[in-house]
């Protein structure tokens, strides 16, 4: 397992509790595009705790989900446990050995960046049944973009301890554009692309839960990532005790050719 992968699962809890959840529209067009039912074979990639699973078990289909951290695996096991169709795997997309044409849809939810771009579409290709679907989607965190001062507040420290000139530029569509052609170069084909926009509320101390999720902050040294991490709370609290984070979510979806 690599030093990515244990520790991020060393924060399954507070992935649990304040990552987000994904808008009801993206399952509602992955299931346009590819219909799945009881009689369908379904492959997840980086199942983590269950964030993305639930709507595509409720298809009632043969689910295989892949997780190599195994805190998030135990957590994602207990929430399924009574759905006799879901096999779940402490390992990665790498040590996974099935034969080839045996899925009619995968997909990843915020966590195919992780792999290799080359070894990841040309398994997932390999692995998919002709007419299969590949999906992957993801969330991107934007700015409180109701209480300005406060952003302008975070930012800044963002500049002091982590040396970030400027705040990264919202996921737009061109982006999800130009994620969803990558799949032509590996053979698939039906290339389709969507965004979508919602939002989430947090306390400072549930921010400061989210916050222990992300790897570049984890990264951090302990000195400044404390000092980081109370001047965003004290902030938050400063300006009335909450903030919003605005999220673009994203979604791509190619198919192997019949």
């Amino acid at each position: 397992m690599t030093t990515f992968e244990t520790t991020f699962d060393s924060a399954a809890l507070d992935y649990e509790k304040s990552r987000p959840t994904y808008v009801p529209e993206i399952y509602g067009d992955i299931l346009r595009y590819t219909p799945i039912g009881p009689e369908s074979d379904v492959l997840e990639i980086g199942v983590g705790t269950g964030k993305a699973t639930q709507p595509i078990l409720d298809t009632h289909c043969r689910f295989v989900g892949i997780e190599p951290g195994e805190q998030l695996a135990d957590l994602a096991q207990e929430r399924f446990q009574a759905y006799k169709k879901f096999t779940l795997l402490n390992q990665t997309l790498q040590d996974f050995v099935c034969a080839d044409n045996s899925f009619d849809l995968i997909f990843a939810a915020t966590a195919f960046h992780w792999i290799p771009e080359e070894y990841g579409y040309t398994k997932i290709f390999r692995l998919l049944k002709p007419g299969g679907a590949f999906a992957r989607f993801a969330y991107h965190a934007g700015a409180d973009q109701g209480r300005i001062a406060l952003t302008e507040e975070i930012q800044a420290l963002y500049r002091r301890y982590m040396h970030t000139e400027n705040p990264p530029a919202a996921f737009c569509d061109v982006d999800a554009k130009r994620l969803a052609e990558k799949a032509i170069s590996y053979g698939f084909v039906d290339v389709k692309h969507s965004l979508y926009h919602t939002t989430k509320d947090f306390t400072a101390e549930e921010y400061m839960a989210l916050l222990r999720t992300y790897p570049d902050h984890r990264k951090l040294d302990v000195p400044d990532r404390k000092k980081l991490f109370e001047g965003i709370s004290s902030a938050i609290h400063h300006h009335g005790g909450m903030m919003t984070v605005y999220y673009t979510m994203d979604l791509e979806l190619a198919r192997k050719p019949l």
